[in-house]
């Protein structure tokens, strides 16, 4: 059984995991297939999410909009961070998007370590 597809197949529009779906993977699936449905689906579940750090004070709502027309479909979940500077750190799965201030200041100093 492709474990990845169930996976896929377990998880709503809405980020959800449809609990008929769930249900029909623990009962059928061998001890060793259910380890690696769960660590499919805690992938998928990664890659649905949009991960979003900002300094208090931030208004959300323009930033919602704007990363919402960029990532389409995705739940966005936005948390405060006021080690960042100002800017924002955006996680996407595996890919991570740095326009913080920290962010800079880290890229500056390790381009001065560089010979």
């Amino acid at each position: 059984m492709d474990v990845r597809a169930l996976a896929q197949l377990s998880l709503t529009a809405g980020g959800t995991v449809d609990e008929r779906v769930a249900q029909f993977a623990l009962s059928r699936l061998a001890r060793s297939e259910l380890r690696e449905y769960l660590a499919a689906l805690k992938r998928e579940l990664k890659r649905r999410r949009l991960d979003v750090s900002v300094p208090e004070g931030t208004e959300e709502r323009p930033l919602r909009e704007d990363l919402g027309e960029t990532f389409p479909g995705r739940e966005m979940i936005v948390s405060r961070d006021d080690a960042l500077g100002g800017g924002v750190r955006v996680s996407a799965g595996d890919d991570v998007i740095d326009a913080s201030v920290r962010g800079y200041l880290r890229a500056t100093i390790e381009k001065l370590r560089e010979p």
